[in-house]
């Protein structure tokens, strides 16, 4: 019972734009290619911030997949 669990820091688009300072439309392009992880809730986009902070880090990079996590369906 004394494990700890770790939840993704989640911001809107908005957010996400100001804490990186890219545009709100390169935001949205990152999240509509993939290249950034993030969820819809709603009508809201909610954008991973620590995996926006990876892709600014390394680039191009492939999103590293989480076998135990919860993983976009698309069907």
């Amino acid at each position: 019972m004394g494990e700890t669990v770790a939840f993704p820091r989640m911001g809107t688009i908005k957010e996400a734009a100001s804490a990186s300072g890219l545009a709100v439309y390169r935001i949205r392009r990152l999240v509509a290619s993939g290249k950034i992880r993030y969820i819809r809730a709603g009508r809201h986009i909610l954008v991973n911030m620590d995996s926006l902070a990876r892709y600014l880090n390394t680039g191009d990079q492939p999103e590293p997949i989480n076998p135990g996590g919860m993983q976009r369906i698309i069907e």
